[in-house]
Order: C-alpha cells, then structure tokens, then sequence
C-alpha cells in the first residue's frame, strides 16, 4: 500500500520556520520487515508524521528505533521549508527528490 508521507508532510511544512526539517529517508515497514521510502518531520528531538491520516508527535529516539532508521546504505535528506519548496517547483512533485528508495 503506498501512502501520502511526502505530501502529507509536505503540506504540513509549508511556512514553517527553520527550526522544523522535512526528512526524506528509508524505514523498515514492521508488516514485512523489509526497507520503504518514507517522509516524515523532525523539530530538535522531536518527530511528528501525519502520513496516512495520522498526526504522530513521539521522541526521535523511538521512531528511529521503530523504523530502524538510518536503513543502510540509504542517508536522510532533510530540507527546510524553504528548500522543501524550491524542489517542488524544481521537481513538480512532493517528493523524494534525492533518495533512491527501495520502493
């Protein structure tokens, strides 16, 4: 099932300040074990997803540990607002623009 964390997310950042960073990386999907392209938002050591309907606000320390983020060999891309739109126009999409995910 492919869900809406890059617009979703997306959407949520637009005009915020530069405290807020909209991370494109790969996650582990628990139902299958296996690494996802995923988008979500990070402010200090706080990480908030409002993918799929959710609105998610949880430690970073634990949604990396669920997600087993960083997935190796895969980096996070984080933007802030500003570069967030600006590859949007570029790209006419809400992303990922720099990752390669496994699907």
């Amino acid at each position: 099932m492919a869900g809406d964390c890059y617009e979703a997310n997306g959407r949520w950042m637009i005009g915020k300040d530069d405290s807020y960073r909209l991370v494109h990386g790969v996650a582990i999907l628990p139902r299958d074990g296996k690494p996802f392209g995923h988008c979500w938002i990070e402010k200090g050591s706080q990480v908030m997803d409002y993918s799929n309907g959710k609105d998610i606000k949880i430690s970073k320390k634990k949604y990396y540990d669920l997600g087993k983020i960083p997935v190796n060999p895969y980096k996070l891309y984080k933007y802030t607002s500003e570069k967030m739109g600006l590859n949007i126009i570029k790209n006419k999409h809400w992303g990922p623009w720099d990752l390669k995910p496994p699907r």
